[in-house]
């Protein structure tokens, strides 16, 4: 919630839901309620838009115009001024939800304004309304349809109706003038698939831009038809078979179909040409595919929640936009900060990798791929194919080393630990050792003090109630098998950090052992009266601070005496910023030998963890993980010191590419284009993901045309 001193925003909230392309191919892409502007010229020009509602659909009226439509039926007209956006007008034009919403731009200069299509759900019906704007503000219903259906099931475009269910496909001409039917027309696709295939085949996507519209089957089929204004779907269609799921697709205005998906590839069917011309090894999979007005540019969201540009008359990614990494599939388990970089966030990246984020920047400053395995493979569960990777459980970090735990998804198999060296000046990491542990060890441990001489010491602890301790070296690490634990067979709830003199907690139950570190021996049982949730030192390293199930305690692990308690049961955030507690949304910060409140701020949803960061003595910025996303409550006249380090857009194909004098100018540009490759390099990737040649055939090829002697030039 927004006061007079600080505001929220919004840093991680939903995956990018739709994205519009202006005329002058700029970026609006919207997150839940908030359209987010993401320009590829100037990263530093990013606005917000907030609603009140999800938005359903958003529409560019020119470069510096645009229309928003909200899921409670409101409809937003913005206009840019001064690289800020005003809300020009607002009207709410129907009380039913908004199921889709689309826009037939202008047909002639005196008609300027769009005319908007709605699919309204009522409660009271078993169809949809599809209705249109009128001039005068009000909406005018056209027909009927299914309910049922999702936004992805139904496209709109000049007075034609389609939209698929089931395995049938229906497609409505309206009349220009008075919105009257002038033909409706079915089709039923196959069921397909080999014998034995009992998965029930479904369209998925469906798509239209002029005469072509296009729809894509579970099983990876994509059917065009090319005279749907004066046939509809009763004509002969054309079918595409190169994926082995339902793509996205969208066609241009000259026919060409693209279709990207699960397998990571983008492909531009083009009419006439027997294979496709793809754009082969994308960062993640599509979950998104956009056109642009001129069917110049392709607009592609991934998996990751990234958002890439690819010019179409080179099939070549054009520009890579920043933003957070939001991928579904991967575990979202971790969320620390980092005392190397203290004023950013860790948290899952994609799958297999981490991320450093500035919370006032909004920016991603470092990626870091922990597991060394390729995940980038999307999810094909509709055709009985799932794949198992491994994802980053949680991690802990110090100045000198970074410790992560991965577990495998989709598959019962052992956990692993990685021990990595960090140098602090060019902020990379080295693997030092990878080690198997058993599937229940979830907890690691370190010391933040680097001047400890517990400071190379690392303890992780397993579920079970096992406890074991590591000794790091830049060159090796090892465990001290003699140090290894199991408090009377107890589970383990919680671990806290390795303090400078050696001591560390581990929870049981209500019991809280405080160990040394040194030699493992127990310095005393701290009984708390209930189950605990937490634990964590504060900065001083003498109080203990545990919130269990109906209180939070405070001990003096000095002279093991009980210092305060407060019966009410609250989550704990314990650092060397401060301690704080939160209640539902709200935060409160508490002296740590006394338990007084010293401050409180609040969230617009409930905190379920917290990270607190000191951008400034006086400067508190707290992020918080909650059910809408990830939350940032920070002062309102904040100003970022620098900027945000921008990360490489390339993939690491590009990266191997020699620059020219021109291109190699422009690298430093946000904007970064690639170059087109060479043919008979294309040809390697021709063909689909999973019937590519293996590297053992491709390497031989590179390393000898890099072997063969120069040009003799005359």
């Amino acid at each position: 919630m927004e006061t007079a001193d600080n505001i929220e925003v919004t840093l991680v909230g939903q995956a990018y839901s739709n994205v519009s392309i202006s005329p002058n191919n700029r970026i609006l892409a919207t997150s839940g309620s908030t359209c987010e502007f993401l320009s590829d010229k100037n990263r530093e020009f990013r606005r917000f838009l907030k609603h009140d509602s999800d938005v359903i659909a958003t529409f560019f009226q020119s470069n510096e115009r645009l229309v928003t439509v909200t899921e409670n039926g409101e409809v937003s007209e913005f206009e840019e001024r001064d690289k800020k956006f005003e809300k020009l007008s607002s009207r709410r034009v129907t009380a039913f939800p908004v199921v889709a919403a689309f826009a037939q731009p202008p047909k002639s200069d005196e008609d300027s304004e769009l005319k908007l299509w709605f699919v309204l759900k009522k409660s009271d019906s078993e169809k949809y309304d599809v209705c249109i704007s009128c001039a005068n503000g009000s909406i005018e219903k056209v027909l009927e349809i299914p309910s049922g259906l999702r936004k992805e099931h139904i496209s709109i475009c000049d007075g034609v109706v389609s939209f698929i269910q089931g395995l049938t496909i229906q497609t409505i001409v309206t009349s220009d003038t008075d919105r009257s039917v002038l033909s409706d027309t079915k089709f039923t696709a196959k069921k397909g698939g080999g014998e034995g295939d009992n998965v029930n085949h479904k369209f998925e996507y469906i798509a239209s831009n002029g005469n072509f519209l296009v729809a894509s089957i579970s099983d990876g089929r994509v059917l065009k038809w090319s005279n749907v204004k004066t046939n509809g779907v009763s004509d002969v269609h054309h079918r595409i078979h190169w994926h082995k799921t339902a793509p996205h697709v969208a066609v241009t205005e000259f026919g060409n179909v693209l279709s990207a998906g699960a397998e990571c590839v983008l492909a531009r069917h083009t009419p006439g040409q027997k294979e496709p011309t793809l754009l082969p090894r994308l960062v993640a999979p599509v979950t998104g595919l956009v056109l642009s007005p001129d069917s110049s540019t392709v607009a592609l969201v991934m998996e990751d929640n990234s958002i890439h540009t690819v010019l179409l008359s080179t099939m070549a990614i054009k520009s890579s936009l920043s933003t957070l990494e939001y991928c579904p599939r991967s575990l979202n388990t971790v969320f620390n900060s980092d005392p190397l970089r203290n004023r950013r966030i860790v948290m899952n990246g994609k799958p297999g990798s981490i991320q450093w984020f500035d919370p006032v920047t909004i920016s991603t400053s470092d990626r870091m791929l922990v597991t060394l395995e390729n995940s980038v493979d999307g999810d094909m569960s509709s055709r009985g194919i799932r794949s198992a990777f491994r994802d980053v459980l949680t991690t802990s970090l110090t100045t000198n080393f970074l410790v992560s735990i991965e577990k495998f998804v989709n598959f019962d198999s052992e956990n692993t630990v990685r021990f990595w060296q960090r140098f602090e000046n060019n902020q990379r990491s080295v693997l030092v050792a990878s080690i198997t542990v058993p599937r229940d060890v979830v907890f690691v441990a370190t010391c933040a003090n680097t001047a400890s001489k517990f400071a190379n010491t690392i303890v992780t602890a397993s579920t079970s109630g096992t406890i074991s301790v590591w000794d790091y070296t830049p060159k090796d690490v090892r465990e001290e098998l003699e140090k290894s634990r199991n408090w009377q067979e107890a589970e383990i709830r919680a671990i806290s950090g390795i303090q400078s003199d050696g001591k560390f907690v581990s929870a049981h139950g209500r019991h809280a052992v405080v160990w040394n570190v040194k030699n493992m021996k127990i310095i005393d049982v701290l009984d708390c009266e209930d189950d605990i949730i937490r634990l964590d030192f504060a900065a001083d390293g003498r109080h203990l601070i545990v919130s269990t199930k109906k209180s939070v305690v405070c001990w003096d692990t000095l002279c093991l005496l009980l210092v305060w308690r407060i019966r009410q049961s609250v989550g704990i955030h314990v650092s060397s910023v401060g301690s704080f507690a939160y209640d539902g949304a709200q935060v409160m910060r508490f002296d740590t030998e006394t338990g007084r409140v010293l401050g409180s701020v609040q969230f617009s949803a409930p905190v379920d963890e917290l990270i607190v960061i000191q951008h400034r003595q006086d400067a508190l910025i707290y992020v918080a993980k909650t059910s809408k996303g990830i939350l940032c409550n920070r002062p309102a006249n904040l100003k970022s010191s620098g900027k945000g380090a921008n990360s490489d857009s390339q993939t690491p194909f590009q990266q191997l590419a020699r620059l020219s004098a021109s291109a190699a100018s422009a690298a430093s540009k946000p904007a970064q284009f690639v170059r087109q490759p060479r043919p008979e390099a294309a040809r390697l990737f021709a063909g689909p993901v999973h019937q590519l040649p293996p590297i053992s055939m491709i390497a031989p090829l590179f390393i000898e045309k890099s072997l063969l002697p120069p040009l003799v030039r005359a």
